[in-house]
């Protein structure tokens, strides 16, 4: 099981504690997703670069997706950045006193992306993202026959892990970044079609909440953390309507993380800069049902 820090449900966004994702209040001034904002212009509010700035060392350790207000979103490349993302996930777990001999991002899997947020050069915020290609999730341990329902019916599947995030540094923005490069190469690059995430159930509201999930798997025991797990799922058609319907539609009443995405536009660009420098990938065109695979191989991670 994958535990993050998040908000509880009802608790305050000034009242987060040290384990969970201190989210400010939305401030138009400072974390404005709107692209037709004049007081940032679009050359300046996104970028999209393979070597941001002038350090070279850390070129060569990431290739750099999106800069936004501040902070940027990485695809993780070298051992030096996987060791910095497992021992920021190895912090937050032993924080809520889960076991964390699970937690690291070690795996080159040609199916698996590790994500990063950096701000000022530092490690903010982190996720990992496994494509199902026939070789299993983790929530497979737990929760084979509730996913192998969706693969029954020819859905292609992915599954979120490892997400962790700096209390000190992190917001709705920032969290909202990291899902959205997730999406784009789980659904845009992979044609995945549905997302899954196991979690602590004192954390299934959030993500309920904030981006739509859905639990579709009961309460059980995850020997990997030694905690309480629930197994919760995401169309990814349902998370493409609310990104086009919401991205950067502002409303101080809506609970939804979704007016912090990237307008369409950026998702585009984003995406085709992905394809173009990234030629390994696998269009969806060519993706089949991997349900055979499944079958009594999946060994507890």
């Amino acid at each position: 099981m994958q535990i993050a820090n998040h908000l509880q449900s009802g608790t305050a966004v000034k009242n987060i504690q040290p384990a969970h994702i201190p989210f400010s209040p939305y401030q138009p001034d400072s974390t404005s997703s709107d692209d037709t904002d004049p007081r940032f212009p679009r050359s300046q509010k996104y970028q999209i670069s393979r070597h941001p700035g002038s350090n070279s060392s850390h070129i060569a350790e990431t290739d750099c997706l999106l800069q936004r207000n501040g902070y940027s979103i990485h695809l993780v490349n070298s051992l030096k950045q996987r060791i910095k993302a497992s021992t920021l996930i190895k912090r937050m777990y032993a924080s809520r006193g889960y076991q964390t001999e699970s937690a690291s991002v070690f795996s080159t899997s040609s199916n698996q992306y590790t994500f990063e947020a950096r701000q000022s050069q530092q490690l903010i915020g982190t996720l990992t993202l496994t494509i199902d290609t026939g070789k299993g999730l983790l929530a497979d341990t737990l929760y084979q026959p509730e996913l192998d329902q969706f693969r029954r019916q020819g859905r292609r599947l992915c599954e979120v892990s490892k997400l962790a995030f700096n209390p000190e540094t992190s917001s709705k923005e920032i969290f909202a970044s990291l899902f959205h490069m997730a999406y784009i190469f789980a659904h845009r690059i992979h044609g995945v079609d549905d997302s899954f995430i196991e979690i602590n159930p004192r954390h299934a509201t959030f993500y309920k909440r904030m981006l739509g999930f859905r639990q579709v798997g009961e309460l059980r025991t995850c020997p990997r953390v030694n905690a309480p797990a629930v197994l919760l799922y995401l169309d990814l058609e349902y998370m493409k309507e609310q990104i086009t319907t919401q991205a950067g539609q502002f409303d101080q009443k809506t609970k939804s993380i979704y007016p912090h995405f990237l307008s369409q536009n950026r998702e585009k660009e984003i995406t085709q800069r992905i394809q173009i420098e990234h030629t390994h990938f696998v269009p969806p065109s060519s993706r089949k049902s991997t349900f055979n695979h499944h079958q009594d191989y999946f060994q507890p991670a």
